[in-house]
Protein backbone atom coordinates (compact mmCIF):
# COMPACT_ATOMS: atom_id res chain seq x y z
CA UNK A 1 0.00 0.00 0.00
CA UNK A 2 1.19 3.40 -1.18
CA UNK A 3 2.13 5.91 1.59
CA UNK A 4 0.14 8.91 1.45
CA UNK A 5 2.03 11.92 2.36
CA UNK A 6 2.81 15.01 0.68
CA UNK A 7 6.53 16.68 0.14
CA UNK A 8 5.49 19.89 2.49
CA UNK A 9 4.96 16.50 4.90
CA UNK A 10 7.94 14.71 4.20
CA UNK A 11 10.22 17.82 3.85
CA UNK A 12 8.84 19.19 7.72
CA UNK A 13 9.40 15.42 8.75
CA UNK A 14 13.18 14.90 7.73
CA UNK A 15 13.92 18.58 9.28
CA UNK A 16 12.30 17.84 12.81
CA UNK A 17 14.45 14.56 12.71
CA UNK A 18 17.59 15.40 11.69
CA UNK A 19 18.33 18.96 11.57
CA UNK A 20 16.31 20.37 14.58
CA UNK A 21 18.45 23.53 15.91
CA UNK A 22 21.07 23.31 13.16
CA UNK A 23 19.86 26.48 11.36
CA UNK A 24 19.11 24.60 8.20
CA UNK A 25 16.80 27.55 7.03
CA UNK A 26 19.46 29.84 7.07
CA UNK A 27 22.51 28.10 5.81
CA UNK A 28 19.90 26.99 2.64
CA UNK A 29 21.58 30.68 1.81
CA UNK A 30 25.11 29.70 2.11
CA UNK A 31 27.63 28.88 -1.17
CA UNK A 32 30.84 27.96 -2.02
CA UNK A 33 33.47 27.09 1.00
CA UNK A 34 30.40 28.19 3.82
CA UNK A 35 27.91 26.11 2.52
CA UNK A 36 30.50 23.02 2.45
CA UNK A 37 31.39 23.65 6.26
CA UNK A 38 27.60 23.52 6.82
CA UNK A 39 27.06 19.82 4.95
CA UNK A 40 30.29 18.64 6.83
CA UNK A 41 29.60 19.83 10.19
CA UNK A 42 26.14 17.96 9.87
CA UNK A 43 27.75 14.75 8.61
CA UNK A 44 30.24 15.33 11.25
CA UNK A 45 27.26 15.65 14.08
CA UNK A 46 24.95 12.87 12.29
CA UNK A 47 28.08 10.84 12.13
CA UNK A 48 28.69 11.23 16.27
CA UNK A 49 25.47 10.80 17.34
CA UNK A 50 24.23 7.76 19.20
CA UNK A 51 26.98 6.80 20.25
CA UNK A 52 29.64 7.14 17.37
CA UNK A 53 27.52 5.08 14.95
CA UNK A 54 26.44 6.12 11.66
CA UNK A 55 23.03 5.15 12.64
CA UNK A 56 21.93 8.61 11.98
CA UNK A 57 23.74 9.50 8.33
CA UNK A 58 22.40 5.69 7.28
CA UNK A 59 19.06 6.42 8.42
CA UNK A 60 19.11 10.00 6.21
CA UNK A 61 20.55 8.44 3.57
CA UNK A 62 17.79 5.64 3.38
CA UNK A 63 15.50 8.15 3.11
CA UNK A 64 16.13 9.09 -0.56
CA UNK A 65 18.79 6.46 -1.84
CA UNK A 66 19.00 2.81 -1.51
CA UNK A 67 22.53 1.02 -0.57
CA UNK A 68 23.84 0.79 -4.19
CA UNK A 69 26.65 2.58 -5.20
CA UNK A 70 25.71 5.61 -7.64
CA UNK A 71 23.12 6.85 -4.86
CA UNK A 72 20.13 5.05 -7.24
CA UNK A 73 16.97 6.76 -6.01
CA UNK A 74 14.28 5.04 -3.54
CA UNK A 75 11.40 4.14 -5.73
CA UNK A 76 8.58 6.37 -6.34
CA UNK A 77 5.32 5.80 -7.46
CA UNK A 78 5.73 8.22 -11.07
CA UNK A 79 9.11 6.92 -11.59
CA UNK A 80 9.12 3.32 -10.49
CA UNK A 81 5.69 1.59 -11.26
CA UNK A 82 6.60 -1.18 -9.80
CA UNK A 83 7.26 -0.25 -6.19
CA UNK A 84 9.23 -2.58 -4.60
CA UNK A 85 7.99 -4.22 -1.26
CA UNK A 86 8.84 -3.07 1.94
CA UNK A 87 10.14 0.68 0.56
CA UNK A 88 8.73 3.82 1.44
CA UNK A 89 8.36 5.88 -0.95
CA UNK A 90 9.30 9.73 -0.42
CA UNK A 91 7.44 12.36 -2.50
CA UNK A 92 10.36 14.31 -2.05
CA UNK A 93 11.63 12.40 -5.05
CA UNK A 94 8.59 13.29 -7.14
CA UNK A 95 9.50 16.27 -9.85
CA UNK A 96 5.53 16.61 -9.72
CA UNK A 97 5.49 16.49 -5.72
CA UNK A 98 8.31 18.91 -5.66
CA UNK A 99 6.76 21.66 -7.65
CA UNK A 100 4.73 21.81 -4.97
CA UNK A 101 7.46 23.25 -2.44
CA UNK A 102 7.90 27.40 -2.60
CA UNK A 103 11.69 28.48 -3.30
CA UNK A 104 12.30 28.38 0.13
CA UNK A 105 11.52 25.07 1.06
CA UNK A 106 13.32 23.69 -2.47
CA UNK A 107 16.60 25.03 -0.80
CA UNK A 108 16.58 24.08 1.92
CA UNK A 109 15.74 20.14 0.28
CA UNK A 110 19.13 20.74 -1.96
CA UNK A 111 20.90 20.98 0.92
CA UNK A 112 19.48 18.13 2.98
CA UNK A 113 20.29 16.60 -0.26
CA UNK A 114 24.09 17.68 0.00
CA UNK A 115 24.40 16.27 3.43
CA UNK A 116 22.18 12.95 2.55
CA UNK A 117 24.34 12.37 -0.60
CA UNK A 118 27.83 12.48 1.38
CA UNK A 119 26.07 10.39 4.42
CA UNK A 120 25.29 7.64 1.59
CA UNK A 121 28.53 7.01 0.29
CA UNK A 122 30.34 7.32 3.68
CA UNK A 123 28.23 4.96 5.49
CA UNK A 124 28.28 2.46 2.58
CA UNK A 125 31.92 3.22 2.21
CA UNK A 126 32.09 4.15 -1.09
CA UNK A 127 34.50 6.32 -3.25
CA UNK A 128 33.29 10.34 -4.25
CA UNK A 129 34.59 13.31 -5.50
CA UNK A 130 36.86 14.46 -2.85
CA UNK A 131 36.82 18.21 -4.79
CA UNK A 132 32.83 18.04 -4.71
CA UNK A 133 32.89 17.25 -1.28
CA UNK A 134 36.24 18.89 0.69
CA UNK A 135 37.56 20.93 -2.19
CA UNK A 136 40.54 18.51 -2.68
CA UNK A 137 42.09 16.71 -5.51
CA UNK A 138 39.84 13.97 -6.42
CA UNK A 139 42.51 11.00 -6.45
CA UNK A 140 41.85 8.18 -3.57
CA UNK A 141 45.11 7.47 -3.29
CA UNK A 142 47.96 8.56 -0.70
CA UNK A 143 50.08 9.81 -3.80
CA UNK A 144 47.77 12.81 -2.61
CA UNK A 145 49.10 14.97 -0.65
CA UNK A 146 46.09 16.88 -0.46
CA UNK A 147 43.94 14.16 0.95
CA UNK A 148 46.93 12.68 3.26
CA UNK A 149 46.91 16.46 4.91
CA UNK A 150 43.32 16.85 4.87
CA UNK A 151 42.75 13.32 6.94
CA UNK A 152 45.33 14.31 9.50
CA UNK A 153 44.49 17.80 10.43
CA UNK A 154 40.96 18.39 9.82
CA UNK A 155 38.40 19.35 12.49
CA UNK A 156 35.96 16.55 11.32
CA UNK A 157 37.44 12.90 12.47
CA UNK A 158 34.67 11.01 12.37
CA UNK A 159 34.52 11.60 8.42
CA UNK A 160 38.25 11.35 8.73
CA UNK A 161 37.73 7.92 9.95
CA UNK A 162 35.24 7.04 7.09
CA UNK A 163 37.71 8.19 4.61
CA UNK A 164 40.87 6.52 5.60
CA UNK A 165 38.14 3.35 5.51
CA UNK A 166 36.92 3.98 2.24
CA UNK A 167 40.72 4.67 1.36
CA UNK A 168 41.66 1.18 2.78
CA UNK A 169 38.96 -0.51 1.38
CA UNK A 170 39.82 1.05 -1.96
CA UNK A 171 43.71 0.29 -1.88
CA UNK A 172 42.77 -3.09 -1.09
CA UNK A 173 40.74 -3.80 -4.12
CA UNK A 174 43.87 -2.33 -6.21
CA UNK A 175 45.88 -4.72 -4.62
CA UNK A 176 43.33 -7.72 -5.45
CA UNK A 177 42.83 -6.61 -8.97
CA UNK A 178 46.73 -6.45 -9.37
CA UNK A 179 47.19 -10.02 -7.55
CA UNK A 180 48.86 -8.60 -4.91
CA UNK A 181 48.70 -10.56 -2.17
CA UNK A 182 51.01 -9.89 0.41
CA UNK A 183 49.72 -6.03 0.07
CA UNK A 184 46.20 -7.27 0.27
CA UNK A 185 46.25 -9.68 3.30
CA UNK A 186 48.47 -6.39 5.06
CA UNK A 187 45.81 -3.80 4.80
CA UNK A 188 42.47 -6.86 5.19
CA UNK A 189 44.32 -7.66 8.44
CA UNK A 190 45.38 -4.55 9.49
CA UNK A 191 46.45 -4.62 13.13
CA UNK A 192 47.15 -1.37 15.73
CA UNK A 193 49.89 -3.09 18.25
CA UNK A 194 48.93 0.30 20.27
CA UNK A 195 45.42 -0.48 21.33
CA UNK A 196 45.60 -4.47 19.95
CA UNK A 197 42.79 -5.08 17.76
CA UNK A 198 42.63 -5.76 14.26
CA UNK A 199 41.68 -1.76 12.27
CA UNK A 200 37.93 -2.98 11.65
CA UNK A 201 35.41 -0.30 10.30
CA UNK A 202 34.74 2.96 12.07
CA UNK A 203 31.49 1.55 13.50
CA UNK A 204 33.19 -1.03 15.46
CA UNK A 205 36.49 0.74 16.45
CA UNK A 206 37.95 1.51 19.85
CA UNK A 207 40.79 3.10 18.14
CA UNK A 208 40.74 7.50 18.62
CA UNK A 209 39.74 8.93 15.35
CA UNK A 210 43.73 10.55 14.64
CA UNK A 211 45.22 6.78 15.86
CA UNK A 212 42.71 5.21 12.99
CA UNK A 213 43.38 7.16 10.52
CA UNK A 214 47.20 7.64 10.92
CA UNK A 215 47.33 3.91 11.19
CA UNK A 216 45.70 3.32 7.74
CA UNK A 217 47.25 6.13 6.42
CA UNK A 218 50.87 4.42 7.42
CA UNK A 219 50.29 0.84 6.31
CA UNK A 220 49.36 2.19 2.53
CA UNK A 221 52.46 4.97 2.86
CA UNK A 222 54.54 1.17 3.76
CA UNK A 223 53.63 -0.41 0.76
CA UNK A 224 53.84 2.62 -1.64
CA UNK A 225 57.05 3.56 -0.40
CA UNK A 226 58.17 -0.09 -1.19
CA UNK A 227 57.44 0.05 -4.93
CA UNK A 228 58.94 3.51 -5.41
CA UNK A 229 62.16 1.90 -4.11
CA UNK A 230 61.59 -1.05 -6.46
CA UNK A 231 61.20 1.36 -9.19
CA UNK A 232 64.65 3.34 -8.23
CA UNK A 233 65.91 -0.18 -8.61
CA UNK A 234 64.55 -0.74 -11.40
CA UNK A 235 63.17 -3.84 -10.49
CA UNK A 236 59.96 -5.44 -12.86
CA UNK A 237 56.50 -5.36 -10.69
CA UNK A 238 56.42 -9.26 -11.05
CA UNK A 239 60.08 -9.28 -9.27
CA UNK A 240 59.26 -7.12 -6.51
CA UNK A 241 55.59 -9.39 -6.11
CA UNK A 242 57.70 -12.51 -5.94
CA UNK A 243 60.25 -10.98 -3.78
CA UNK A 244 57.41 -9.58 -1.01
CA UNK A 245 55.79 -13.13 -1.85
CA UNK A 246 58.82 -14.83 -0.50
CA UNK A 247 59.26 -12.88 2.51
CA UNK A 248 55.58 -13.54 2.95
CA UNK A 249 54.53 -9.76 4.06
CA UNK A 250 55.65 -5.97 2.36
CA UNK A 251 58.75 -5.50 3.99
CA UNK A 252 60.73 -2.31 4.81
CA UNK A 253 63.24 -3.18 2.28
CA UNK A 254 64.99 -5.14 -0.12
CA UNK A 255 66.74 -8.19 0.86
CA UNK A 256 69.53 -9.41 -1.41
CA UNK A 257 69.42 -12.70 -0.84
CA UNK A 258 65.37 -13.30 -1.41
CA UNK A 259 66.17 -10.92 -4.13
CA UNK A 260 68.07 -13.44 -5.65
CA UNK A 261 65.83 -15.93 -4.95
CA UNK A 262 62.97 -14.32 -7.03
CA UNK A 263 65.55 -13.19 -9.59
CA UNK A 264 65.80 -17.18 -10.53
CA UNK A 265 61.88 -17.89 -9.64
CA UNK A 266 61.00 -14.66 -12.34
CA UNK A 267 63.29 -15.98 -15.10
CA UNK A 268 62.27 -19.51 -14.39
CA UNK A 269 58.29 -18.15 -14.79
CA UNK A 270 58.75 -16.18 -17.66
CA UNK A 271 60.57 -18.96 -20.04
CA UNK A 272 58.58 -21.69 -18.38
CA UNK A 273 55.55 -20.62 -17.19
CA UNK A 274 53.79 -17.93 -18.79
CA UNK A 275 51.32 -18.85 -21.43
CA UNK A 276 51.40 -22.12 -21.09
CA UNK A 277 48.17 -22.41 -18.87
CA UNK A 278 45.90 -20.62 -21.61
CA UNK A 279 42.67 -22.16 -23.42
CA UNK A 280 42.07 -26.31 -23.20
CA UNK A 281 45.85 -27.27 -22.21
CA UNK A 282 46.44 -30.68 -20.72
CA UNK A 283 49.79 -29.58 -19.25
CA UNK A 284 48.52 -26.95 -16.98
CA UNK A 285 48.89 -29.00 -13.91
CA UNK A 286 52.44 -30.50 -14.96
CA UNK A 287 53.15 -27.13 -15.47
CA UNK A 288 52.09 -26.43 -11.85
CA UNK A 289 53.88 -29.54 -10.52
CA UNK A 290 57.32 -28.19 -12.21
CA UNK A 291 57.59 -24.99 -10.95
CA UNK A 292 56.36 -26.25 -7.01
CA UNK A 293 59.63 -28.24 -7.91
CA UNK A 294 61.62 -25.02 -9.05
CA UNK A 295 60.67 -23.56 -5.55
CA UNK A 296 62.09 -25.83 -3.83
CA UNK A 297 65.32 -26.16 -5.74
CA UNK A 298 65.19 -22.01 -4.85
CA UNK A 299 64.61 -22.41 -1.41
CA UNK A 300 67.17 -25.16 -1.18
CA UNK A 301 70.07 -22.48 -3.07
CA UNK A 302 69.14 -19.27 -1.60
CA UNK A 303 66.98 -19.18 1.45
CA UNK A 304 67.28 -20.59 5.21
CA UNK A 305 65.54 -23.63 6.69
CA UNK A 306 62.27 -23.96 6.88
CA UNK A 307 61.21 -20.63 4.97
CA UNK A 308 58.93 -20.93 2.27
CA UNK A 309 57.67 -24.52 3.24
CA UNK A 310 55.28 -26.44 1.15
CA UNK A 311 52.69 -25.66 3.73
CA UNK A 312 53.63 -22.00 4.18
CA UNK A 313 51.09 -18.96 3.27
CA UNK A 314 54.55 -17.91 1.21
CA UNK A 315 54.56 -21.15 -0.89
CA UNK A 316 50.85 -20.38 -1.37
CA UNK A 317 51.42 -16.97 -2.98
CA UNK A 318 54.33 -18.27 -5.15
CA UNK A 319 51.87 -21.11 -6.68
CA UNK A 320 49.14 -18.03 -6.99
CA UNK A 321 51.54 -16.08 -8.82
CA UNK A 322 52.83 -18.43 -10.92
CA UNK A 323 49.14 -19.88 -12.05
CA UNK A 324 48.41 -16.42 -12.81
CA UNK A 325 51.53 -16.38 -15.15
CA UNK A 326 50.32 -19.57 -16.59
CA UNK A 327 47.63 -17.75 -17.78
CA UNK A 328 49.01 -14.75 -19.34
CA UNK A 329 49.38 -12.51 -16.26
CA UNK A 330 52.54 -11.18 -16.59
CA UNK A 331 53.79 -7.23 -15.91
CA UNK A 332 57.09 -7.47 -17.26
CA UNK A 333 56.63 -3.75 -19.14
CA UNK A 334 53.90 -2.44 -16.67
CA UNK A 335 55.78 0.28 -14.87
CA UNK A 336 52.85 0.79 -12.25
CA UNK A 337 50.29 -1.37 -10.23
Amino acid sequence: MTQTITAKEALAQIERRYFRGTGLAKASKLEGDERRAFVLAQVERLLTEKHGSALLAMWLSDEFWTADEGRKPMPWEDISPQVESGYRTNPLLSLKEQLTLTDREMARLRLILDVAGLCHDLSLYYTFDLKEAFGIKNNWWVSNKQLVEWLSTTEYERIAMHIAYILRKFAIDVYVYGHYQPAQDALAELFSAEYSELVRDPKRTKIPPRDYVKTIIDAILQIERHWQRGRKLKLRPDLVMLHDEIYGVVPLRFDKVVLAAAQALYDYMDREVYGRMTGDNPLAPEVMKLFAQKVREVRSAYLAEGWVADDSLEFAYLMAHAQNCGYGIWREEDEAL
